[in-house]
Order: C-alpha cells, then sequence, then structure tokens
C-alpha cells in the first residue's frame, strides 16, 4: 500500500498501512493537539497513526504512556524527536481523505481520517470519562487532521485557524446528520479529535483566517470536505443518511473502503 504523494506547499506525503507522514524539507511552525510535541512548535515532519490493537491504559501500550509510544513511532521511521509532532487515530490509512485549495499563491491542503461509530459526542455533555493515572476507557473513533498552510500565520492567525477548522469539522457532522449516541443530539465532533495546523514561514504573511476570509474559507471548505469524504470511505456516511446507529453503516463501509 506505501505510496509518496508530492504536497503543494512543499515535502512529500508517505502513505503507508499505518501511517500518514509528512516531511518539510526545512522546519515549519505548527499548532499540534497532539500529547508529543503539542502546542506551537517549529516541526519538520508530522503524522498520524493508526493503532492497530487494543489496548486497556496508556500504561499497556509500547513505551508505557501515549508519548511513549508516539515517540516509539518516530523512533521508528527515524525522524527527529524534537521536530515531530503525531496523532493517533484507530482509522484506516486507505480511508483517508486527501484535499486541496488553491488562490493566489496560496496552497490549504488537509489530510483527514474519520470515524465516529462509537465516540460521536456533542460538546457540552456528560463527560465519558475522568483522567487518571493514565487511566482511561479506550473507544475506537476519532476525527484527525493534518492541515497544511501555504501562507506565514501568525500564533495567533495559527489558533484562529484552529477554531475555523473545528467549525468546519463540526458543518460537517451536522450536514451528515451524524448524532451523539449519548444524547441523541447532533454531535460536534469526537471525544478523542485532534488537529495539527502546519504554516509555511516562508509564505505570505497573514493575520486573517475567520470563516469570512478567503483563507478561512479555503481552510473550512478543505476541511469539511475532507471529513465527509473521509466518513464516506470509513463508514459509508453521506449526507440526507441520518446515523443512529452501527447498523446504518457496517456494510457500506466495507464495500467503500477495503
Amino acid at each position: 500500500m506505501e505510496q509518496n504523494r508530492l504536497l503543494a506547499a512543499g515535502g512529500v506525503l508517505q502513505v503507508k498501512a499505518d501511517l500518514l507522514l509528512c516531511r518539510f524539507p526545512q522546519r515549519r511552525i505548527a499548532l499540534s493537539t497532539s500529547q508529543y510535541n503539542g502546542g506551537i512548535q517549529e516541526l519538520s515532519a508530522v503524522f498520524n497513526h493508526r493503532l492497530t490493537f487494543f489496548a486497556e491504559s496508556e500504561a499497556t501500550l509500547p513505551g508505557g504512556s501515549l508519548d511513549g509510544y508516539l515517540a516509539s513511532i518516530v523512533e521508528r521511521e527515524g525522524l527527529p524527536k524534537d521536530e515531530t509532532s503525531g496523532l493517533l487515530t484507530t482509522a484506516h490509512m486507505e480511508c483517508m481523505s486527501y484535499q486541496r485549495r488553491f488562490y493566489e499563491g496560496i496552497t490549504v491542503e488537509a489530510i483527514v481520517t474519520a470515524g465516529v461509530e462509537h465516540n460521536a459526542a456533542r460538546a457540552g455533555e456528560d463527560a465519558l470519562y475522568w483522567e487518571h493515572h493514565g487511566e482511561y476507557i479506550p473507544v475506537s473513533g476519532t476525527i484527525n487532521i493534518l492541515l497544511l498552510v501555504e501562507a506565514n500565520l501568525s500564533p495567533g492567525a495559527l489558533a484562529k485557524a484552529l477554531i475555523t477548522a473545528t467549525e468546519a469539522k463540526s458543518a460537517a457532522l451536522q450536514d451528515l446528520e451524524v448524532r451523539s449516541p449519548h444524547s441523541l443530539l447532533p454531535a460536534t465532533g469526537t471525544g478523542t479529535d485532534g488537529i495539527i495546523l502546519v504554516s509555511h514561514m516562508a509564505g505570505t504573511a497573514c493575520r486573517d483566517v475567520g470563516t469570512q476570509s478567503k483563507l478561512g474559507e479555503m481552510i473550512a471548505d478543505a476541511v469539511k470536505s475532507g471529513v465527509k469524504t473521509a466518513l464516506f470511505k470509513e463508514e459509508g456516511l453521506k449526507e440526507q443518511a441520518q446515523y443512529y446507529s452501527p447498523k446504518n453503516i457496517r456494510c457500506s463501509h466495507k464495500a467503500s473502503c477495503r
């Protein structure tokens, strides 16, 4: 399955059975929600890794923790440990969606994997777990986004872009009528969603990435389309097909993804 794709914003996307890996020729400014090199960092590689086995707690992961496990992936791939950040999912890499938007010399690329079968959630619902010494209840379902912007975003613009991308993700779930299995109200995401937003330091300086700006439109459109496409590939979800039960999607998932 392994294949390489040149990224429009520079660098290479490697697609493997358990990994989506973006390598860049120079370090980029990034904002990551990962526990491994999360926050605002200068990164030369970002990835989304598929966990292919069941883990009862973080302590049972190779490396003894989530950080330790992600570090083992970094070591396996020969990546610089201080310049890499990564996300974890149970979604299939072959069901990923790649989206590209271009306007006036600026490119936005979104690489999305998604699953909501067990983990759809609506912000503000009752919590399902309390983190305590690394113990948690594992559930499947995560929307992970690698978002590459060929523009030089300020720290504030990176944070604003994160809001724009999150609103776009929620809008996609709204269009698909995905509901939380706990409240049966419209879902806004899953309980474990992650995003790494990468900005090109040599690109055009941009400060406004709200939903009414052109760059914000590009980000939102790429993310929204990416989430919808990934959910169709992974679980067979499409618009005007209400999601209330896993029974609605299992057959189409097998047909569209395998």
